[in-house]
């Protein structure tokens, strides 16, 4: 499937919600992003540490603009996506069947978009400094590839500082190469292909 297909400008497909319990009991939920979780996004980045948000940012850590926010929740599948992991109320069973499970709080976000080679997306991933080194960055990535894949992507690359031993082992797990950043010294490229 190309990058340009029937979802070109769309939402993404309900395949990519799901909910699971993680390595630690915990109940969480992952989904897509859009513009309607601007808010959840803002409490999210706000309480990242100075360091994530530096790392997340690959510079100066900085306050991210209302504009920013609402520009890295628009929903354009298949041409990115920002997926959410939740922490969420596991849900309560009903006559009918489970009830769907409320969602807490934003644990972590992992997002691709589009680079300007062919099937090509350029990846991301932040979790909360507080839910770090609990399985959530797997999980995360985990869909984000499955997510790349559905949308026809043939390659995912990412940047991370050299010294972000946590985020290079994790995609190193998953597959990635971590190679020197052309001109970059202080930087890695992170390579999947899928």
């Amino acid at each position: 499937m190309s990058t340009t297909g029937q979802y070109a400008g769309g939402a993404p497909p309900d395949s990519l919600a799901e909910r699971f319990v993680g390595r630690d009991g915990l109940a969480l939920c992952v989904r897509p992003l859009g513009p309607a979780d601007v808010a959840s996004e803002r409490v999210f980045m706000e309480g990242l540490s100075p360091e994530s948000m530096y790392r997340r940012l690959l510079g100066v850590a900085r306050e991210v603009s209302d504009a920013e926010l609402a520009a890295w929740l628009q929903q354009d599948w298949p041409r990115g996506v920002a997926l959410a992991i939740f922490r969420c109320d596991a849900p309560a069973a009903t006559r009918d069947g489970p009830d769907a499970s409320r969602e807490i709080e934003i644990l972590g976000v992992a997002r691709f978009a589009a680079s300007r080679q062919p099937q090509v997306g350029e990846f991301a991933i932040v979790v909360a400094d507080a839910w770090q080194q609990r399985g959530l960055g797997y999980a995360l990535f985990e869909r984000l590839i499955r997510a790349a894949r559905a949308a026809g992507y043939r390659q995912l690359v990412g940047t991370t500082f050299a010294d972000s031993r946590r985020m290079i082992d994790l995609a190193r797990s998953l597959g990635c190469e971590a190679s020197a950043e052309e001109g970059e010294p202080t930087l890695r490229r992170l390579t999947l292909t899928l």
